[in-house]
């Protein structure tokens, strides 16, 4: 009887694996759990070799090597000074082939690795092989570019946004996005970068269907006493996508522009109470558009009190923080800067009882490092905080039976053992 045991428990173990990974195995699709890429995705220099992407729903590629140069054939050429939709010259470029494989609004992001390096780039419709070449020639104009100087407060991020005006933005300084394009499934496009800086780096592309979204609610504290609280809306590359701030009643309301099938943060933070982060996912937008009524709590901070923050969560088997969880723990530097004397205990925790080299203990320690690190580059002294691993000892769900359970159980909590 227990032998027959094990291997059920082994056989459902197996049914489970494979119910996920088919789950997840769409390629381009940037799931909750994906591990961050260590080994970095190649670029090509010529339109004839662009790199073909299929583009349904979220769909991430990189991040990249570095384009270099401008391949074997200079395509992008200026007829004259005045053609505000063309680069000047080819200078290190990157060619991808967008296969569309739904309708909607389409909008992407070009994220560099370093933010100073300036992307440019051209949208062109593909219809066939001749495409390149009437580029080259100057018979086919890009359906969208965008020519500006790299934009400091966005670290330089560039594309397509539901919100821009101009479907072009030339040369100098201007408008870091450019107006989506409303596209219909099986059209092709050609995408060019151009990074103008030498020895730059490389970048990761974020290709989305975007919609316009209301998000309103209110944020009280444990009393159920409206307070006034900063609201940030951040979206999962770590980009601050609206803030606004509550009123006297803790109602806020605001309408922004939010891609399909993607995470987000809500991040509330206040003088006198805790910070709380809640994730919304647009998944579960309805018809109407709309994440109406969200009621938050922040706790007035008391020794001794234990506070989670919400979307403080981890890569699996690793102690590297998902890109939406950084606005959390940018968050808690906030906080312990208005409160000078606040000291904390940072907890870390993993899902499961690992497996193969995985030292759990180790993990969940290396987590809590990880955010401890974050703040003392943020000038919070080391003195305020301390660190402790819980493996897998305290995990929310003990028996995780989805992603979103698993995610929840790598995880940081904060324990605020002073206040004064």
């Amino acid at each position: 009887m227990k032998k027959a045991k094990i291997i059920f428990s082994f056989l459902f173990l197996m049914m489970s694996i494979f119910s996920f990974a088919q789950k997840n195995k769409t390629i381009g699709t940037v799931a909750k759990s994906t591990p961050p890429i260590t080994t970095p995705a190649k670029t090509v220099c010529d339109c004839k070799d662009a790199i073909k992407i299929n583009i349904q729903k979220t769909t991430k590629y990189g991040f990249t090597l570095a384009p270099d140069g401008y391949g074997t054939v200079q395509e992008i050429t200026e007829i004259n000074k005045q053609d505000k939709y063309a680069f000047e010259k080819e200078h290190n470029t990157a060619w991808y082939q967008l296969q569309i494989n739904q309708d909607g609004d389409f909008v992407f992001d070009i994220a560099p690795i370093d933010s100073s390096n300036d992307y440019d780039f051209l949208l062109f419709r593909y219809t066939d092989t001749s495409t390149c070449n009437n580029i080259l020639t100057h018979k086919l104009k890009p359906v969208r570019s965008n020519l500006t100087r790299g934009n400091k407060p966005l670290k330089g991020f560039t594309g397509l946004s539901l919100s821009a005006k101009k479907e072009f933005v030339g040369k100098g300084p201007g408008d870091a996005y450019s107006k989506f394009i409303n596209v219909k499934k099986g059209e092709k496009y050609l995408l060019v970068l151009d990074n103008v800086y030498p020895e730059g780096k490389g970048h990761t592309l974020y290709f989305a269907f975007e919609k316009e979204v209301e998000i309103s609610g209110t944020v009280l504290n444990d009393d159920s006493v409206g307070v006034k609280a900063d609201v940030t809306l951040v979206d999962n590359t770590g980009k601050t996508v609206a803030q606004v701030k509550t009123d006297k009643y803790g109602k806020y309301g605001f309408r922004t522009d939010m891609k399909e099938n993607m995470n987000y943060n809500l991040t509330y933070t206040s003088d006198s109470g805790f910070t709380q982060v809640r994730t919304l996912n647009t998944i579960e937008l309805k018809d109407n558009h709309t994440f109406k009524d969200i009621r938050t709590i922040l706790p007035k901070l008391r020794k001794g009190s234990k506070y989670k923050m919400g979307s403080i969560n981890f890569f699996g088997d690793q102690a590297t923080l998902l890109p939406e969880s950084v606005s959390s723990v940018e968050a808690l530097v906030k906080l312990m800067k208005k409160n000078k004397k606040m000291k904390i205990i940072i907890e870390g925790h993993v899902n499961g009882t690992g497996g193969g080299s995985v030292d759990i203990q180790k993990l969940s320690e290396e987590r809590a490092k990880t955010v401890y690190n974050f703040l003392l580059k943020n000038d919070i002294d080391k003195d305020r905080m301390s660190t402790v691993g819980y493996g897998a000892k305290r995990m929310i769900y003990p028996q995780p039976m989805t992603e979103w359970e698993m995610a929840a159980n790598r995880r940081v909590e904060i324990n605020v053992i002073s206040i004064e």
